[in-house]
């Protein structure tokens, strides 16, 4: 009768035991990532807002761009010769990890903004 009474209770206390420790699924909320609706701002798109508020005949100014870690100094801002509608031509240079480089563009007013014209930067 002892030893009945002794499985009955190593029988209970496993059941009681691993009943305890069944982990229950982790529910949690599920939520959506949410879709970056940012444009990524590009070299050209800081370059072409720069020329654009920048006065014709104007001195050297520095753009930054903190996207790509670029920066500059546009020069040389002038009326477009060969674009017409406000379109001013110019000449920066460019630091970034590829090394200093230099470029002639031109910028036309677009929609509100300012954009490369052709090719950009060449």
């Amino acid at each position: 009768m002892l030893s009945k009474l002794i499985v009955t209770t190593l029988v209970s206390l496993v059941l009681v035991v691993t009943a305890c420790s069944h982990p229950e699924p982790l529910q949690t909320s599920t939520i959506a990532p949410v879709a970056s609706t940012a444009v990524p701002i590009t070299d050209q798109m800081v370059i072409a807002e720069t020329v654009g508020r920048a006065t014709v005949g104007s001195d050297p100014l520095a753009w930054a761009n903190p996207s790509t870690g670029s920066a500059g100094v546009i020069e040389q801002v002038r009326p477009g010769t060969n674009n017409p509608d406000g379109c001013r031509d110019f000449v920066t240079s460019k630091q970034s990890l590829e090394g200093v480089s230099r470029f002639n563009g031109v910028a036309c007013p677009a929609d509100g903004s300012w954009k490369l014209n052709g090719s950009g930067l060449h």
